[in-house]
């Protein structure tokens, strides 16, 4: 008798329970999903607008000094909404550029719950393991064309809202208002992708990140971790620095709202606008401690003084310290960027294995180091505006300024704090990894 030998299916039926990732061509169905998520995305521009509009509408109601008509209390807040894009808004005779970074946190959040709920739920990939057999199916698995559709309906609809208030007092630049709309969703999908992957519980996104990691060069995904973790350090630094001075400064700050009596409604109002630039200040404090100093129209405050000149009117602006001579040896917070490095630097040669050469592990702290210098350059650009033509040209900091001495002061840090492990041998990379190991299965 002849035996036939009868083919093994089970990869082949394996292969036909996993969902495909190639390109599914243009279909009702894709046109629809790729619809809703740009629709998403225009809808977001929409409760961005409200949630400014919304305190706006009851503080006019509730202010009986305001001269203000509704749809100019409502032009007003779509010149904010533009403002936390970092747009430029023009008002009689020089144009308005300073994003509250706060409110830029708002709206990123709204994008932020809008795209985990069109970009990566979908019904084709969300209970089986896709296929990755490269970064087109990696992309289709991700959610990558929702994503972009998501992103340009975010933008559109910014800028058809954007066009509308130059039917009012202070029109917004069109042109000014493209990057930060595209800047805003984007980084809400990325967060998406991060929490997905935090959670472990998509398998398309999981599958769709393991294939990236996979061709991201090691150099890339030790440094990353690094200089996150130095950035969240900083960014506490600043917060105790910036808190402190409030502390310290708080009875002159109390004494111009006083000069100010702007009523219970407005001194309301002008708090919660202070409050939504918190983040600008701790971006100026970091500015401060490299070195770089922050200027406020003719007034800058570096390490060793402070300039005269004319300041506007806001309560939080008396913190600032008095025209004059600086108290000697302030250079020394420099050494607070310096830790930092040497945080980054102790977190590079641990990622890498104890036998790797000097220059394996500077690499990877040097690069972390150029991720924090383009991170400050980013922030630097986000937390920095003012009015121009006028006295008050800059409000926060030289961008480039900042991001260089930053990058300079945490990469001797972190190279220091390499050279020293690496010449001691200290066992805190992998080999002492597999010694804790051991120790543990005895």
């Amino acid at each position: 008798m002849t035996v036939l030998q009868r083919p093994d299916t089970t990869e082949g039926a394996d292969r036909a329970q996993a969902p495909s990732t190639r390109d599914p061509g243009v279909s009702l169905g894709r046109l629809l999903k790729l619809a809703t998520a740009a629709f998403a995305g225009a809808v977001c521009v929409l409760l961005g607008t409200l949630a400014i509009a919304v305190p706006t509408v009851i503080t006019w109601l509730a202010e009986e000094r305001s001269t203000a008509s509704f749809w100019q209390s409502i032009g007003a807040a779509i010149d904010l909404w533009a403002l936390a894009h970092r747009a430029q808004v023009q008002v009689p005779g020089a144009d308005v550029v300073l994003a509250p970074l706060l409110l830029t946190a708002l709206m990123v959040g709204i994008c932020w719950y809008a795209a985990s709920q069109v970009v990566v739920n979908r019904d084709d990939l969300v209970a089986r393991v896709p296929i990755i057999g490269g970064w087109r199916s990696a992309w289709h698995a991700l959610g990558g064309q929702a994503a972009s559709a998501f992103v340009v309906g975010y933008l559109l609809a910014g800028l058809l809202l954007a066009h509308t208030a130059s039917f009012g007092l202070a029109p917004v630049r069109l042109v000014s208002l493209v990057p930060g709309a595209v800047l805003v969703p984007s980084v809400g999908i990325v967060l998406v992708w991060w929490a997905l992957h935090r959670k472990d519980q998509h398998p398309a996104v999981d599958a769709g990140l393991r294939w990236a990691k996979a061709h991201t060069p090691v150099l890339v995904s030790r440094g990353i971790p690094a200089a996150l973790h130095v950035l969240v350090g900083l960014s506490v630094a600043c917060f105790l620095l910036v808190f402190g001075l409030l502390l310290i400064r708080g009875e002159r700050v109390l004494s111009l709202y006083a000069t100010l009596d702007a009523g219970i409604v407005g001194t309301t109002v002008l708090t919660g606008t202070q409050l939504l630039a918190l983040p600008n200040y701790l971006v100026w404090a970091l500015s401060w401690l490299t070195g770089a100093g922050l200027s406020v129209g003719t007034v800058h405050i570096g390490w060793t003084g402070s300039t005269a000149g004319d300041l506007p009117l806001l309560p939080v602006l008396g913190a600032l310290p008095e025209p004059g001579a600086m108290p000697p040896g302030l250079f020394g917070l420099a050494l607070i960027p310096v830790l930092a490095g040497c945080w980054l630097g102790y977190q590079a040669v641990r990622s890498t294995s104890r036998l790797s050469n000097w220059w394996t592990k500077a690499k990877v702290a040097l690069f972390a180091t150029l991720v924090v210098g383009l991170a400050a350059l980013l922030l630097g650009w986000l937390a920095t505006g003012g009015l121009t033509p006028g006295l008050l040209g800059t409000i926060g900091v030289n961008p480039w300024l900042m991001a260089s001495l930053l990058s300079l002061e945490v990469g001797a840090g972190a190279l220091l704090t390499v050279s020293v492990l690496h010449l001691t041998g200290a066992r805190v990379g992998f080999g002492g990894r597999r010694a804790m190991l051991r120790g543990q299965q005895d």
